[in-house]
Protein backbone atom coordinates (compact mmCIF):
# COMPACT_ATOMS: atom_id res chain seq x y z
CA UNK A 1 0.00 0.00 0.00
CA UNK A 2 1.22 3.17 -0.97
CA UNK A 3 1.96 5.97 1.94
CA UNK A 4 -0.21 9.10 1.12
CA UNK A 5 1.28 12.46 1.47
CA UNK A 6 -1.12 13.08 4.19
CA UNK A 7 1.00 10.58 6.00
CA UNK A 8 4.01 11.65 4.80
CA UNK A 9 3.48 15.40 6.18
CA UNK A 10 2.36 14.05 9.84
CA UNK A 11 5.82 12.00 9.87
CA UNK A 12 7.72 15.18 8.80
CA UNK A 13 6.19 17.06 11.32
CA UNK A 14 7.54 15.33 14.05
CA UNK A 15 11.07 15.19 12.75
CA UNK A 16 13.29 17.78 14.35
CA UNK A 17 15.86 20.25 11.87
CA UNK A 18 18.75 18.12 11.61
CA UNK A 19 16.52 15.03 10.77
CA UNK A 20 14.98 16.93 7.95
CA UNK A 21 18.43 18.28 7.00
CA UNK A 22 19.65 15.17 6.15
CA UNK A 23 16.54 13.97 4.49
CA UNK A 24 16.69 16.77 2.39
CA UNK A 25 20.18 16.29 1.47
CA UNK A 26 19.47 12.56 0.77
CA UNK A 27 17.28 13.92 -1.69
CA UNK A 28 19.32 16.74 -2.78
CA UNK A 29 21.79 13.59 -3.63
CA UNK A 30 19.38 11.51 -5.19
CA UNK A 31 18.93 12.94 -8.71
CA UNK A 32 19.52 15.45 -10.99
CA UNK A 33 16.36 16.99 -10.94
CA UNK A 34 16.21 17.56 -7.08
CA UNK A 35 19.52 19.06 -7.24
CA UNK A 36 18.16 21.53 -9.66
CA UNK A 37 15.09 22.04 -8.17
CA UNK A 38 16.82 23.00 -4.63
CA UNK A 39 19.11 24.81 -6.23
CA UNK A 40 16.57 27.03 -7.85
CA UNK A 41 14.21 27.42 -4.57
CA UNK A 42 16.93 28.12 -1.72
CA UNK A 43 19.95 29.46 -3.84
CA UNK A 44 17.46 32.06 -5.47
CA UNK A 45 18.17 34.58 -8.12
CA UNK A 46 22.33 33.96 -7.86
CA UNK A 47 21.52 30.59 -8.65
CA UNK A 48 19.01 31.43 -11.53
CA UNK A 49 22.43 32.43 -13.66
CA UNK A 50 23.91 29.26 -13.21
CA UNK A 51 20.73 27.18 -13.97
CA UNK A 52 19.82 29.29 -16.95
CA UNK A 53 23.13 28.93 -18.45
CA UNK A 54 22.94 25.01 -17.97
CA UNK A 55 19.66 24.81 -19.49
CA UNK A 56 20.44 26.92 -23.01
CA UNK A 57 23.70 24.36 -23.19
CA UNK A 58 21.75 21.54 -23.05
CA UNK A 59 18.92 23.26 -25.18
CA UNK A 60 21.31 23.66 -27.66
CA UNK A 61 23.62 20.53 -26.89
CA UNK A 62 20.20 18.45 -27.82
CA UNK A 63 20.19 20.13 -31.65
CA UNK A 64 23.76 20.90 -31.83
CA UNK A 65 26.36 18.93 -30.57
CA UNK A 66 29.73 19.97 -30.43
CA UNK A 67 30.32 16.43 -32.19
CA UNK A 68 27.84 14.41 -34.03
CA UNK A 69 24.02 15.32 -35.14
CA UNK A 70 21.79 16.49 -32.47
CA UNK A 71 18.98 13.99 -31.28
CA UNK A 72 16.20 16.69 -31.75
CA UNK A 73 14.49 15.11 -28.89
CA UNK A 74 11.85 17.01 -27.49
CA UNK A 75 10.94 15.62 -24.26
CA UNK A 76 14.34 16.17 -22.83
CA UNK A 77 14.32 20.30 -24.24
CA UNK A 78 10.66 20.73 -22.63
CA UNK A 79 11.66 18.54 -18.93
CA UNK A 80 14.50 21.76 -18.72
CA UNK A 81 12.10 24.28 -19.37
CA UNK A 82 9.63 23.44 -16.79
CA UNK A 83 12.00 21.56 -14.30
CA UNK A 84 13.72 25.69 -14.46
CA UNK A 85 10.07 27.10 -13.91
CA UNK A 86 9.49 24.67 -10.78
CA UNK A 87 12.56 25.81 -9.46
CA UNK A 88 12.95 29.61 -10.30
CA UNK A 89 9.61 30.87 -11.34
CA UNK A 90 11.79 33.65 -13.09
CA UNK A 91 9.59 34.60 -16.16
CA UNK A 92 12.37 36.00 -18.13
CA UNK A 93 14.78 32.48 -17.59
CA UNK A 94 11.74 31.24 -18.95
CA UNK A 95 10.94 33.41 -21.82
CA UNK A 96 14.65 32.56 -22.40
CA UNK A 97 14.74 28.86 -22.47
CA UNK A 98 11.52 29.04 -24.83
CA UNK A 99 13.23 30.83 -27.61
CA UNK A 100 16.21 29.01 -27.22
CA UNK A 101 14.28 26.03 -28.32
CA UNK A 102 12.46 27.77 -30.67
CA UNK A 103 15.46 29.26 -31.91
CA UNK A 104 17.11 25.81 -32.55
CA UNK A 105 14.57 23.70 -33.82
CA UNK A 106 13.86 26.00 -36.40
CA UNK A 107 17.69 26.31 -37.07
CA UNK A 108 17.68 22.63 -37.32
CA UNK A 109 14.80 22.09 -39.78
CA UNK A 110 16.75 24.79 -42.08
CA UNK A 111 20.03 22.49 -41.62
CA UNK A 112 18.32 19.40 -41.73
CA UNK A 113 15.33 19.33 -43.53
CA UNK A 114 11.51 18.30 -42.34
CA UNK A 115 11.06 17.02 -39.23
CA UNK A 116 8.23 14.56 -38.07
CA UNK A 117 5.02 16.74 -37.33
CA UNK A 118 5.34 16.28 -33.36
CA UNK A 119 8.07 18.43 -33.51
CA UNK A 120 6.46 20.80 -35.48
CA UNK A 121 3.49 21.10 -32.87
CA UNK A 122 5.75 20.86 -29.91
CA UNK A 123 6.90 24.38 -32.08
CA UNK A 124 3.94 25.75 -32.17
CA UNK A 125 3.08 24.95 -28.48
CA UNK A 126 6.55 27.07 -27.54
CA UNK A 127 5.23 29.67 -29.60
CA UNK A 128 2.32 29.93 -27.97
CA UNK A 129 3.86 29.30 -24.04
CA UNK A 130 6.34 32.32 -25.10
CA UNK A 131 3.74 34.70 -26.26
CA UNK A 132 1.50 33.73 -23.02
CA UNK A 133 4.81 35.20 -21.05
CA UNK A 134 5.31 38.21 -23.19
CA UNK A 135 2.18 39.23 -22.34
CA UNK A 136 2.01 38.98 -18.31
CA UNK A 137 4.93 40.62 -18.45
CA UNK A 138 5.98 42.80 -21.58
CA UNK A 139 9.33 44.40 -20.41
CA UNK A 140 10.59 40.68 -21.54
CA UNK A 141 10.79 41.63 -24.83
CA UNK A 142 13.29 44.52 -24.74
CA UNK A 143 15.33 42.35 -22.42
CA UNK A 144 15.81 39.14 -24.19
CA UNK A 145 15.91 40.98 -27.30
CA UNK A 146 13.07 39.10 -28.84
CA UNK A 147 11.62 40.73 -31.63
CA UNK A 148 14.99 40.83 -33.32
CA UNK A 149 15.92 36.97 -32.25
CA UNK A 150 12.61 35.80 -33.49
CA UNK A 151 13.71 37.81 -37.38
CA UNK A 152 16.28 35.76 -37.54
CA UNK A 153 14.53 32.89 -36.62
CA UNK A 154 12.16 33.84 -39.31
CA UNK A 155 15.22 34.07 -41.92
CA UNK A 156 15.67 30.57 -41.29
CA UNK A 157 12.88 29.15 -41.04
CA UNK A 158 12.35 29.54 -44.98
CA UNK A 159 12.85 26.27 -45.45
CA UNK A 160 11.18 24.79 -42.91
CA UNK A 161 7.71 24.10 -44.45
CA UNK A 162 4.32 23.23 -42.67
CA UNK A 163 3.80 27.20 -42.22
CA UNK A 164 6.47 27.51 -39.72
CA UNK A 165 7.62 30.84 -41.44
CA UNK A 166 4.02 32.47 -41.35
CA UNK A 167 3.67 31.34 -37.78
CA UNK A 168 6.79 32.83 -37.03
CA UNK A 169 5.37 36.30 -38.55
CA UNK A 170 2.23 35.80 -36.48
CA UNK A 171 4.26 35.61 -33.37
CA UNK A 172 6.34 38.68 -34.28
CA UNK A 173 3.14 40.85 -35.20
CA UNK A 174 1.39 39.70 -32.57
CA UNK A 175 4.70 40.85 -29.96
CA UNK A 176 4.61 44.20 -31.89
CA UNK A 177 0.76 44.59 -30.59
CA UNK A 178 1.93 44.21 -26.88
CA UNK A 179 3.96 47.28 -27.48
Amino acid sequence: MAVSWRDIKTQLTGLDADTLISLIHDLYALNKENKVFLQGKVGGKGAYAGLLEDGIKKIIHEFFPERGFGKARIAPVKKIISGYKKATGDPIGIADLTLVFIEQIVKYCSTYGGMEESKYSSLSVAMNDLFTILKTCPAIIDVLNIEDRLIKAHADASNCGYGVEDEISELIDDIADLG
